[in-house]
């Protein structure tokens, strides 16, 4: 018997706008159709929280129980998405064997300064994580990997286990 994948997704909740939530919606049924075990914060955590502390705790445990945690991503600010992916960075530094993919890689620009360089963004972290870069990786290890980069995702393909 094979072993279900379990996937806790990373999006916005608040600000989700109604474009993100029929991708986000069509993405995750895909994913269960395929057999996939999907954990999705809007739709699978309570959001009835005073102060948001038990919403965080609920996401940890879903991080902790993922093996692969699927991140929806986009230029605007959510911190909870923030906080999400940091987490979701620091359970892969613990348990290794944790993917953190980037669903929506070709909808995203690298972060850059009035320039046109490339700086330090949390988008550009989250680049950096989806396409196995270390530490010591540049701007122009981020660039070459974008612009060589295939959906990493196989299920946004329907292949998938």
């Amino acid at each position: 018997m094979d072993k279900i994948i379990k996937i806790y997704i990373i999006c916005p909740v608040r600000r989700l706008t109604e474009e993100e939530k029929r991708r986000i919606d069509k993405y995750v049924r895909r994913l269960e159709e395929q057999g996939y075990e999907v954990r999705l914060p809007y739709r699978d955590t309570n959001q009835d929280d005073a102060i948001g502390l038990r919403i965080v705790e609920d996401h940890e445990k879903d991080i902790i129980w993922a093996d692969e945690i699927h991140v929806f991503w986009n230029n605007k600010y959510s911190e909870g998405r923030l906080f999400d992916f940091g987490q979701a960075r620091m359970a892969c530094h613990f348990m290794p064997e944790k993917k953190i993919v980037l669903v929506n890689v070709k909808d995203i620009d690298i972060t850059r300064d009035e320039k046109g360089n490339v700086q330090k963004s949390y988008t550009n972290v989250l680049f950096a994580t989806h396409f196995g870069l270390k530490s010591n990786a540049t701007g122009d290890s981020l660039e070459k990997a974008k612009k060589q980069s295939q959906p990493r995702n196989e299920y946004r393909e329907g292949r998938g286990k």
